[in-house]
């Protein structure tokens, strides 16, 4: 193991090391009152208080339930009380703070929910050594609880067992082509489950070394990721969409001068939508590091099955198509534009990859029968790494088991094995009979000089006269950008998503920086912020449209 810190440095740890603080901590929580079966509450950002709660708990046989610090998310964040309700619905009576109430926004003298608090690393680091415990758990009970997006509402909790959990470790490093020689690097959090179970877990089963770096660093300088790949010498990285394009926009050359990149054999794209800019973008920026076309890889995951589904095959490179725009919003047929047709037009559709050995996916439509390869439906895995259910939450649970396979609440379409992700069924918007999810605007907005990039959430609201649904987009602005720039901005914004996409926006409003927060696995919450704007609960910065929402 390794910790990265803000200045790219790291001294790497043996994993008896690793072991041995982990059980250290452990003996600090077993002083508390934990023991196997029991449910220990994790809030943390920083990778080595994150990573090493997480080993303490399990190597007590209880179960790591990691919740995001609120303080990162922003002033519309409800992940404070997120934390108050996963406490009582999981029934843990110990939580950890990796910092004080400054830091993490939680006053645990306010907590009425009874839990014991640990805070801050003083009181592990005053533990005295010890031997690992030697807990053997049952492969039928629970090994790991995992909350979902909580794009709306409050997140449900996944339950995870060893048997599953292990199913899941053992696709992922099949379908990776996990070597004896790999070393990955990792900033995004353990609280997302790509962080957790993608690299995180596969590294511990895998025994494969392991360099972590706080998120926040990473954003504060993007090129710190580049630097460290090099300097651990580490051959897998992960990183959602936003963070390729973070790179490609916000590193310098300079910032990077003297990096080589390609003992790298795999950067993988995941956890939000792929944008087919985003990808070309980082491989131009970054060719001249060594960073190849065949370097760049595609996952799919999801809580509900344990991490990672589907990938881009080793030795392969990801699959791109060019879909006809108006079948594909309009009929759901993916129909793929021929090579004459140049590349202007159409939808570029990025694979997210095939299921990992011993998993089928299928996709399922509105009479729940299978579709053919090319039309859009929802995303059912077949897979040995299912979630048990949500705890305590039969309806939504009953609702996500279809037979003996699992509804992931994702749209899309394969093609000879290949997934191709298309949106969220929940988030569609219906606008004169054709359907867009809200990612359709995102590589639009991303192009637009004064929004910020990736901080937007786009919906529908029902409009009963014409019978449809009008398009609602709000977006975070730079701030930079003054109040007498508002018009010419929102004019521009509804001209090109008007030109690019086709479509009107019916509202377009402005708001500042922060406001629009993500959930913990960094997915935007448009149908929460709906509700918000709807009730006229959001503090808009500017406000117009072609036809105003009543």
């Amino acid at each position: 193991m390794a910790f990265v810190d803000h200045r790219g440095e790291f001294e790497w740890r043996s994993r008896a090391q690793f072991f041995g603080e982990a059980a250290r901590w452990g003996g600090l929580l077993e002083s508390r009152g934990t023991g196997p079966g029991d449910v220990v509450v994790i809030v943390s950002v920083e990778p080595e208080f994150a990573a090493t709660s997480v080993l303490a708990t399990l190597q007590l046989g209880a179960i790591p339930l990691l919740v995001a610090p609120p303080a990162i998310q922003g002033v519309n964040s409800n992940l404070q009380k997120v934390l108050t309700h996963t406490i009582r619905k999981s029934g843990a009576r110990l939580v950890l703070l990796s910092d004080g109430k400054i830091a993490t926004g939680i006053d645990p003298a306010a907590d009425e929910t009874g839990a014991d608090y640990i805070t801050g690393a003083d009181e592990f680091r005053a533990a005295p050594d010890r031997e690992p415990p030697r807990v053997v758990c049952d492969a039928t009970e629970i090994g790991g609880l995992q909350l979902t997006s909580g794009t709306t509402g409050f997140p449900r909790v996944c339950v995870w067992r060893h048997s599953s959990i292990v199913a899941a470790l053992d696709g992922m490093a099949d379908a990776m082509g996990v070597a004896d020689d790999d070393i990955c690097f990792n900033w995004t959090p353990l609280y997302h489950d790509m962080g957790l179970v993608n690299n995180f877990f596969l590294s511990l089963s895998e025994g494969m070394p392991l360099a972590l770096m706080s998120p926040i660093e990473f954003i504060r300088k993007p090129a710190l990721w580049l630097r460290a790949l090099q300097d651990t010498r580490a051959t897998v990285t992960w990183s959602p969409n936003f963070g390729y394009a973070v790179a490609a926009q916000r590193i310098r050359n300079e910032d990077v001068e003297g990096v080589r990149l390609d003992h790298v054999r795999g950067f993988w794209n995941a956890a939000e939508r792929i944008h087919y800019e985003t990808v070309r973008e980082f491989h131009k920026k970054f060719e001249h590091l060594g960073v190849s076309w065949s370097q760049l890889k595609t996952n799919f995951g999801c809580a509900e099955n344990i991490g990672g589904a589907t990938f881009t095959a080793p030795g392969t490179e990801l699959l791109v198509e060019r879909v006809d725009s108006a079948a594909l919003h309009g009929s759901g047929e993916a129909r793929p534009l021929g090579d004459t047709a140049g590349e202007e037009g159409g939808d570029w559709i990025v694979g997210a990859g095939r299921a990992y050995p011993g998993m089928t996916l299928h996709i399922i439509g509105d009479d729940d029968k299978e579709l053919p390869d090319g039309r859009v439906g929802r995303l059912a895995l077949e897979t040995p790494s299912r979630m048990d259910g949500y705890k305590e939450d039969a309806s939504e649970t009953e609702a996500a088991l279809f037979g003996d396979w699992i509804l992931t609440g994702d749209l899309g379409y394969t093609r000879d094995g290949e997934l191709f992700w298309t949106g969220r069924d929940r988030e569609r918007i219906n606008l004169h009979g054709k359907k867009y999810d809200p990612s359709d605007f995102e590589s639009v907005l991303l192009t637009i000089d004064g929004l910020r990039k990736g901080c937007f959430v786009a919906f529908g609201v029902d409009d009963k006269v014409q019978g449809t649904q009008t398009l609602v987009i709000i977006a975070e602005v730079e701030n930079s950008v003054t109040t007498d720039q508002h018009k010419t901005l929102g004019n521009l914004v509804c001209r090109t998503i008007q030109v690019e996409v086709g479509v009107t926006i019916a509202e377009l409003a402005f708001v500042a920086k922060g406001a629009l927060t993500k959930t913990s696995s960094g997915k935007r919450r448009h149908r929460h912020f709906r509700e918000m704007f709807v009730n006229g609960e959001l503090e808009l910065l500017y406000q117009t449209g072609v036809g105003r929402i009543g």
